[in-house]
C-alpha cells in the first residue's frame, strides 16, 4: 500500500512540474489580451479599485480617474456590450492592443439610448508580475511609443515559489527546514480564536485571480498524531493595503485543527505575509484542506474568492 502510495505521488508531481514547465502554459497572446478584458470588466462594473490595480502609467492618476475619463467617452458601467481584440502586436516584453467595444449609450434612468463601436488602445508590459496595463488611449498607439517603464516589485522569496509553484511539494521541504523562511509563531492566534470570516456583500473574484498573489504550502512527511502545518502566503502586488484579510477552510472530521480562520489584517503594498494552520491527523491516508476561502477590502470595496482544495498524504 506505501508503495503505491508513493507512485502516485510521484505522478502528481511530475504532473505538476509538465505543468508549470511551460508544457501547458498560458501563451503571452492568451495573457495579454485576458489582461485587458480584465480591465474593460472591472471598468463595466464600476470597480475602479479593480481596473487600477492591473495599471501602471500616468493616465489614471486614482480608480476616480478611469472612471471619468471612460464616461467623458460616453462609456459607463453597464454600458460595454461586447469587447473583441481587433489586433496584437507583442515585441519582447511590450504589447500594443486595439480593443474594439460595442457600446451602447444610457440615460438617465439607465435605459438603452443606441449602440456604437469604440476603439480602445492598450500599452502592456510583462513584468515580474505578469502583463501589466502602462497605457489606456482612444487614439492609435504605435510600438515606437511604447518605452519600457521601470516597474518595481521587491522580489522575496514568495516569488521564487509563484515562478516554481510545480516542483513546490518537493522542494518546500528544504525551504522550509533551511531557514530561508523566518518561521515566526502567530502571536494573534489565540485572539482570533473567536473571530469569524465574513464573506457577505464581498464581489466574487476568480481563483485565477487569487492565485497570483496566494500560495497554500503543505509541511511535507506528516505523520498520524503529530502536528502538522500548512502556511499561506500572501502577496501584495497592488498600489493600496490589503484591509482586513482573511481565509477560512474546512477540514475532515480526520483532523484535529486548532483554528479554520486565519487573519491577516492589514498587508501593505509589496508585503508579503504568512499565516499558519497548525492541524493533527488522526488517520492515515489523504487529507483535504477544502473550499480556502478569501476575503478582503480594497480601496473600500470588499472582494471573496475560493482556491482550489490542497491535499495532504498522512502515513
Amino acid at each position: 500500500m506505501k508503495h503505491r502510495s508513493s507512485n502516485i505521488i510521484l505522478i502528481l508531481v511530475l504532473a505538476s512540474v509538465i505543468f508549470q514547465s511551460g508544457c501547458i502554459s498560458q501563451s503571452s497572446e492568451e495573457s495579454v489580451e485576458s489582461t485587458v478584458v480584465d480591465f474593460l470588466n472591472a471598468v463595466n462594473a464600476d470597480d475602479s479599485g479593480l481596473a487600477f490595480s492591473m495599471y501602471s502609467g500616468k493616465d489614471f492618476l486614482a480608480p476616480a480617474s478611469i472612471t471619468m475619463i471612460f464616461k467623458n467617452k460616453d462609456i459607463q458601467a453597464g454600458g460595454i456590450k461586447e469587447t473583441n481584440i481587433s489586433s496584437m502586436e507583442i515585441s519582447d516584453s511590450l504589447a500594443l492592443v486595439e480593443a474594439e467595444c460595442v457600446v451602447a449609450s444610457l440615460d438617465i434612468s439607465g435605459k438603452e439610448k443606441n449602440t456604437f463601436i469604440i476603439p480602445i488602445y492598450f500599452k502592456l508590459q510583462n513584468s515580474e508580475v505578469g502583463w501589466i496595463i502602462t497605457r489606456v488611449s482612444f487614439l492609435p498607439l504605435e510600438m515606437g511609443e511604447a518605452a519600457a517603464l521601470n516597474i518595481e516589485v521587491q522580489r522575496t522569496v514568495i516569488d521564487d515559489i509563484a515562478d516554481n509553484s510545480g516542483i513546490i511539494f518537493v522542494a518546500s521541504v528544504m525551504m522550509l527546514g533551511s531557514g530561508v523562511y523566518l518561521n515566526k509563531k502567530d502571536k494573534k492566534k489565540m485572539k482570533g480564536q473567536n473571530r469569524t470570516v465574513d464573506t457577505s456583500n464581498a464581489a466574487l473574484l476568480p481563483k485565477e485571480t487569487l492565485a497570483q498573489y496566494i500560495r497554500l504550502v503543505p509541511a511535507q512527511q506528516v505523520t498520524v498524531g503529530n502536528k502538522t502545518a500548512v502556511d499561506v502566503w500572501v502577496k501584495n502586488f497592488a498600489q493600496q493595503p490589503y484591509v482586513n484579510f482573511a481565509i477560512k477552510a474546512k477540514f475532515g472530521n480526520t483532523v484535529d485543527i486548532e483554528s479554520i480562520n486565519l487573519f491577516f489584517d492589514s498587508i501593505a503594498p509589496g508585503e508579503t505575509a504568512k499565516r499558519t494552520w497548525v492541524l493533527k491527523p488522526k488517520l492515515a491516508g489523504w487529507v483535504a484542506v477544502e473550499e480556502p476561502t478569501v476575503v478582503f477590502e480594497y480601496m473600500g470595496n470588499r472582494y471573496t474568492g475560493v482556491l482550489d482544495p490542497v491535499w495532504i498524504q498522512v502515513q
